[in-house]
This record gives structure tokens, C-alpha cells and sequence, in this order.
């Protein structure tokens, strides 16, 4: 079957993580996929043909694009305009959301609009029961946020991985995200620890101090700041430990997949970083915004390679708690 996975989301979120992901699994089972998105919205999607579109062009332009290419089926991941080219072409269609997701601007139609897709799947991120009077008159099904993850251990390092142990943390460069202060603990660290490397994934406003702050003292042998487009799960597959310094996260998908994918973690205290981590069994949480419990807690994991073994053995079972398999499934089952 010919599929195509509109990706979408709003200013905060992109759902691309799931996509690409799903288009990639869609694809191992015998399908053609594409995976269709705003240009730039999409950073990385390797194994999947990826094609993009300009962020104002027309439901109907998009519409005789798929009738063009023979599209007889459309996974719509928070992406409302692939709602109306999938109804304008006259293909089935199933829409996806995270609970709560809201767009940049409210959509008057987007009820009825989901009122035409053969089914609408909302991807549970919390243990509360859902709010249905939001999807009054749909046919709704929920689903499990599902860990990506990736198999570690893989030997072909990154070529920013220069030293022999590698700490990874992704996210939006910006205060929120703690990544001033994971540098001010690396400053501390960095002299004692000179077999490792720490790789920071991301981009945003403060990317610029950031690497003032490592020019200013002395990390550019041990540390790398990598753009947003880096494909993170390469890192992943490679790393030794996962740094989430995140304040007050709304949500922690990097982390599920960190920790899904074996690899020790130390995070600050947040809601979403407690519904994953069972303190000292499957990571480490420590308080947030405060210096010292961090570089206590990342300088232990470093040193005790038992701690991190036994850590990381209990975080991957978070890949059977959350499987992509069951996230997949409830698109195939409406196929």
C-alpha cells in the first residue's frame, strides 16, 4: 500500500520523532512510505524518502500531489492541513494527536474536519483519564506514547565523539532547558575526567553564550555544541550517559528514548522526568536548578562503571513498557 505520513505540531512540539519513526517501521512491514512535511520541519529521516512543502501551500495543491503519486492511504501526525488534502483527494485518512495539543491558531473546523478520518488516535502522555468532551462525535481510540529507541552499542563513533566516554544532552538551547548550568558542572568536572567528552544537541538563543562560556574556560577539547539537524539517535546509539538539566520540561520524549535506548541517566526534578525515573534504579534525579547535586550525581555515574551498567539495564525495560510496535499496530489495524 502506497502511505503517506504527514508530519506536523505547533511552535513548542514537532511531531518528527514519531514520523519518521512510524514511516520507517510502515515501511519494514512492505509498504511504500513517504513522509511528507513544512519545510525545515523534518531535520533528519534517514531510511525514508522525506518531501517537503512550503508552509502556505493549498490543501488542493497537496490533494493532486498524492492522486498524482497513487497515495491510498493518509497517517496525519497533528498536521490539520493533511487532514483536508486526504479529504480533498478523497483518500482514507487517520489523524493523530498528543493529548492536549493545541495549534499555534485555533482551527474552527478542525472538528468537523475530523469528522471525516476513519479514525482519530489520541497518544496518552499522562496516567489521567482522557478528557472526552474534547472529542465529542469523533471516533476516538487512544494510544501509548511509544519509546524510540535505538541498539547500543555501536563501534562506528560519531566523528564529535573524540574521546573514549561520551555524555549526551539534546534539547532547545535556551534558559529553560539547564544547559548553563551543565556546563558549569562540566567546567568543574572536565579536569579530572580527561577521557571524556560531552556533545550538546540543539539549537536557540543561547547558543551564543553557550560557547562563550566554553571558549571562556577551556572546554573546546572536551566539548561540542551540534546543531538541531544532527540525528540525535546516532549519538544516542553511542553515548555512555544521558544529561537531561531540563527546570520545568512540559514534556520529556528525549529522555524516554534516551533511557529506552540503555543508557544511565541524570535529570533534573520535573513531572514528566518522575513518571520515568525511579531514583537510583533506572537514572538518577536530582533537585532542579541547583549546581552542586548535578556535578555530584554525573561525576558518580562517570566513575562507577557498576552503577551505570546496573542503571542502564533497568531504564531499556522502559522500551517494553512503551513499545513502538503498539503504536504502529493501531495504524495497521486501520489499513
Amino acid at each position: 500500500m502506497k502511505i503517506t505520513v504527514f508530519i506536523g505540531g505547533n511552535k513548542e512540539f514537532t511531531a518528527s520523532r514519531l514520523g519518521v519513526k512510524l514511516a520507517e517501521e510502515l515501511q519494514n512491514a512492505g509498504h511504500e512510505v513517504t513522509v511528507r512535511a513544512v519545510k525545515g520541519k523534518v531535520k533528519s529521516a534517514p531510511g525514508v524518502m522525506l518531501k517537503e512543502y512550503a508552509a502556505l501551500a493549498k490543501p488542493k495543491t497537496l490533494a493532486a500531489a498524492l492522486v498524482k503519486e497513487g497515495v491510498e492511504f493518509v497517517i496525519s501526525l497533528m498536521n490539520l492541513t493533511a487532514c483536508e488534502c486526504a479529504a480533498e483527494a478523497k483518500i482514507p485518512f487517520v489523524y493523530a494527536e498528543e493529548e492536549n495539543f493545541k495549534e499555534d491558531k485555533a482551527v474552527k473546523t478542525k472538528k468537523a474536519l475530523l469528522k471525516k478520518a476513519k479514525q482519530v488516535l489520541v497518544i496518552k502522555t499522562t496516567n489521567k483519564p482522557l478528557n472526552k468532551k474534547n472529542y465529542t462525535g469523533l471516533k476516538v481510540a487512544e494510544v501509548a506514547a511509544p519509546a524510540v529507541w535505538v541498539e547500543h552499542y555501536n563501534y562506528n563513533k560519531p566523528a564529535c565523539f573524540k574521546k573514549e566516554n561520551n555524555i549526551v544532552a539534546v534539547g532547545k538551547l535556551a534558559k529553560e532547558s539547564g544547559f548553563d548550568a551543565l556546563l558549569k558542572t562540566w567546567a568543574r568536572l572536565a579536569p579530572a575526567h580527561t577521557s571524556w567528552h560531552l556533545t550538546i544537541v540543539g539549537d536557540g538563543t543561547a547558543k551564543t553564550a553557550l560557547k562563550k562560556f566554553i571558549t571562556k574556560n577551556g572546554l573546546e577539547a572536551s566539548t561540542e555544541i551540534m546543531p538541531e539537524s544532527t540525528d540525535a539517535y546516532s549519538l544516542l546509539r553511542n553515548a555512555d550517559i544521558f544529561a537531561y538539566p531540563a527546570v520545568n520540561p512540559s514534556r520529556a520524549d528525549i529522555l524516554l528514548d534516551a533511557m529506552a535506548s540503555k543508557l544511565p541517566c541524570v535529570a533534573c526534578e520535573s513531572a514528566p522526568v518522575t513518571e520515568l525515573i525511579i531514583n537510583g534504579v533506572n537514572g538518577v534525579i536530582v533537585n532542579a536548578g541547583e549546581e552542586e547535586p548535578f556535578t555530584v550525581a554525573l561525576d558518580e555515574m562517570m566513575v562507577n562503571w557498576g552503577r551505570r551498567v546496573g542503571i542502564a539495564v533497568e531504564a531499556g525495560k522502559l522500551k517494553d513498557k512503551f513499545p513502538f510496535a503498539d503504536f504502529v499496530r493501531a495504524f495497521l489495524e486501520l489499513m
